[in-house]
Parts: C-alpha cells; sequence; structure tokens
C-alpha cells in the first residue's frame, strides 16, 4: 500500500492546531521542518489546511514556513485560499448577513464575536470566557484591531457553549441551514456558510495545480477537520484528535507531542527518516 500511496500523493495538508502546534503549550512539534522538506526532496508539496487565518500563523510555524518555502495556504475553513500573499479565491459574508447576525449574537444575546478579516482579526465584542479562549490562538498577535465598515469578513468567531447552541438555531439567524457553527473550544466557535470547509479550499487549491482529490493526503485532529479527512485522497487523523474525527481516517498518526506528523510521514513511506 506505501508504494502505491508515495507514487500517487502530490501535495499534503496540514492543520496547524494540535496537529502540527500545540497552542496551549505554544510549541511546534519537532520534526515539521524535516517533514516539510522530506517531502519536497520527493517531489510532494507541503501545504496547509487551517482555521485560523494567515495572520495569525503561530510564530514558530512562520519561521518554518520562510525556510522551507511553503506558499499554498488554505486558511479560515476555506474562506480565503492563498499562493502566497496571492488569492487564490474567497468567500466573505454578504453585509446584510454579516450585520443581521452579529446584531442578534452581540445585540440580543451579548456573546463575545471577532471577525476574520483579510488582514486582520477585529473584536466586536469580548466576555472573559471567549477571551480566555481566544488567547492561545492570539498568542503571538493583537487582539485590539478595529473592524472598518464594509471591509470584507470571511468568518465570524463566536463565544458560546454547547448549552446555548439550540437557542441560536432557533433565532433564525443561521438561516434554515445556509449558514453553521463548528466548535473548536468549550467556549468558542466558528460561523461560517454551511458551503465553507477546509474541504473547498483544497478543491480550490488543488485545481490550480492541475491535481485531483486522490492526488491529496490531509492530517488534521478536530471536528473542522472531518470533511477533508474523508474526501481527501488518505486522510490521517492525530492520536490526540477529537473520537469522531477518527472515524473518517485512514491512518492514525501519533500525537502531536510525539512528534506525530513526522513519525506518520515516514511510516507512511512519505519521507525518508532523518
Amino acid at each position: 500500500m506505501s508504494k502505491a500511496l508515495k507514487d500517487r500523493i502530490r501535495i499534503v495538508f496540514f492543520d496547524i492546531d494540535d496537529t502540527l502546534y500545540s497552542k496551549n503549550a505554544g510549541l511546534l512539534s519537532p520534526g515539521v521542518e524535516k517533514a516539510f522538506l522530506g517531502l519536497k526532496r520527493r517531489g510532494v508539496i507541503p501545504a496547509i489546511a487551517t482555521g485560523r487565518a494567515r495572520y495569525i500563523f503561530p510564530a514558530p510555524l512562520e519561521a518554518v514556513i520562510a525556510r522551507t518555502g511553503v506558499e499554498h495556504f488554505v486558511t479560515i475553513n476555506g474562506q480565503l485560499n492563498l499562493r502566497g500573499q496571492e488569492v487564490v479565491t474567497d468567500y466573505p459574508f454578504a453585509q446584510a448577513d454579516l450585520e443581521r447576525i452579529t446584531a442578534y449574537l452581540v445585540g440580543h444575546q451579548g456573546m463575545g464575536v471577532c471577525y476574520a478579516e483579510r488582514t486582520h482579526m477585529s473584536v466586536i465584542s469580548m466576555t472573559p470566557a471567549f477571551h480566555a479562549a481566544l488567547v492561545p490562538i492570539m498568542r503571538d498577535h493583537s487582539m485590539d484591531q478595529p473592524h472598518e465598515p464594509g471591509s470584507p469578513v470571511y468568518q465570524l468567531v463566536v463565544g458560546f457553549q454547547e448549552s446555548q447552541l439550540a437557542g441560536i438555531e432557533a433565532s433564525g439567524i443561521l438561516d434554515h441551514g445556509r449558514f453553521r457553527t463548528v466548535r473548536w473550544h468549550e467556549d468558542a466557535s466558528d460561523l461560517l456558510a454551511t458551503e465553507g470547509s477546509k474541504m473547498r479550499g483544497i478543491r480550490d487549491v488543488i485545481g490550480t495545480l492541475g491535481l485531483t482529490l486522490d492526488n491529496v493526503m490531509a492530517f488534521g485532529d478536530s471536528l473542522n477537520d472531518i470533511e477533508m479527512l474523508s474526501e481527501a485522497g488518505f486522510g490521517v487523523a492525530m492520536a490526540n484528535g477529537h473520537p469522531e474525527v477518527k472515524k473518517y481516517a485512514d491512518h492514525l498518526a501519533p500525537r502531536q507531542d510525539e512528534d506525530g506528523v513526522y513519525r506518520a510521514l515516514v511510516e507512511l513511506d512519505m519521507i525518508d527518516p532523518d
């Protein structure tokens, strides 16, 4: 199987948080740079697929990206997809939808809300629990930039607990399934268009490269990784990942804090051992 796998995989997409990088510890897996360079030596493209915006990548990962020349990025859960700094595709909120949803979440419910914009994350409202959830994500970045009315917003990051989801759904702001939430913390979720996902971004990126899903491998750990793990040619879940995510994977990698990405790539014969 390994020989067939390494012959057909031409690009590998990596989630960031708790796949390449521990957001709570603030530590990058030690083998990430070796993994990226090892793939490139085999003629395979290393790429990123994350819920983060490009401007809030962890500093240690940014350093590795600069040294290894990674240039393909699926960001904000596939809402803004880049080659270097060039936009491949983007899917911003319609202004009317943005205003309607924000008015309910902030004005009626008093929830914390941030906007993921093109160049920064803007804070619309904040609560203590929401702030605590954001701190590991925003470790190296500012959380005090304002929103300029009319500028594109690609995703809302919202502070609420699972027990509040039924009320959000009953309110009608998700517009009968046009929008959805994806939980990444007990006090925080992303809110985006239902058709938006890392998988849509991956399709957009590989379309520019003349590749198919059969040529794609994907690594992830969280609920927003399910689509890409299940639809990619080969999906790899982290041992530290959500139990639901593991159901959709073709392979289980060791934990992020055990250098799981590097070790899995060696095990799958996608890179040569160091």
